[in-house]
């Protein structure tokens, strides 16, 4: 399905301002401490995960300047933060020159969203998919730490390629205990309604996952990945097409997603997803973030 052009949005859209608020409050949910320095807000010593700092709402509309993120890069490794910079493009459009000239690489990730009640996700949901069995996984689940290894698994091999990695790898986190903090997390969230964890299986076990976090009436899409040697054949299609319809079926009103690049934006797209805003990541040469 090709993509259908959409008008460009900025930083007056609403649904572009509703989604950096909900990447600002989840930051602040999941840092201890959170702080205002220069332009920026600084997120230290996080309960899981890494923020780097991100532009202050009240600044996001000024001028910056290469001397301010060469101060903020110094701060955050003085005190062990999380480096770099992230926000979305249209709110904060000067930042990314100043982020250039102090030496940092500035990537780019799609943002892309739906209305899960809208007749986008609707045909997404009732469109025929190849067999796979994706389900919901409640709060006490097995499979809740198992899905997680799945989806440490598929990112550590990233793309859309098929490859040999795939339960034995599980297996091994599984087998480490590296992961229980992390599922309980999740089970915690998905006991108190914020979280919501899909699965695809097939007979030898779990081979996609996907989860939406919520926040008010909105739902951000994350972790959504299939084990190398399971991939293309619509493991992954049937876990998102599961996390719609629980969209829906709580009546959220816009469901995001940030893709890791333009390949798997295009996934999505071809599923009813749009184009709204632009990620940027600003890091220095050689650091990177998962998804």
């Amino acid at each position: 399905m090709a993509s259908r052009p959409v008008p460009p949005r900025g930083a007056t859209d609403p649904v572009v301002a509703r989604v950096e608020w909900f990447h600002e409050t989840v930051a602040r949910q999941l840092c201890r401490v959170r702080e205002r320095y220069g332009p920026f807000v600084l997120h230290l010593q996080p309960y899981q995960g890494a923020f780097p700092a991100r532009p202050h709402p009240a600044e996001r509309g000024r001028a910056f300047t290469a001397a301010e993120v060469a101060d903020l890069l110094r701060t955050q490794r003085e005190r062990q933060a999380p480096r770099g910079l992230e926000w979305l493009a249209e709110t904060a459009p000067a930042l990314r020159a100043a982020c250039e000239e102090a030496g940092l690489v500035v990537r780019e990730r799609p943002v892309l969203l739906i209305d899960p009640c809208g007749d986008d996700a609707r045909a997404a949901v009732s469109a025929p998919v190849p067999p796979s069995d994706a389900r919901l996984l409640a709060s006490n689940d097995w499979r809740v730490e198992h899905a997680i290894a799945v989806a440490h698994v598929g990112f550590a091999y990233p793309g859309t390629d098929r490859g040999p990695e795939g339960r034995a790898s599980v297996a091994v986190l599984l087998a480490s205990g590296d992961l229980r903090r992390e599922a309980a997390e999740a089970a915690r969230r998905i006991h108190a309604g914020t979280r919501v964890l899909a699965i695809a299986e097939t007979s030898e076990g779990p081979v996609a996952t996907g989860q939406f976090n919520t926040l008010d009436d909105l739902a951000e899409i994350i972790a959504v990945a299939t084990l190398p040697e399971a991939r293309r054949r619509g493991h992954a299609s049937a876990v998102l097409r599961t996390l719609i319809a629980e969209a829906r079926s709580r009546r959220l009103r816009t469901m995001f997603l940030t893709a890791a690049d333009e390949e798997v934006a295009r996934i999505y797209e071809a599923v009813g997803f749009r184009r709204l805003a632009t990620l940027l990541e600003a890091g220095e040469a050689g650091a990177g973030r998962g998804t």
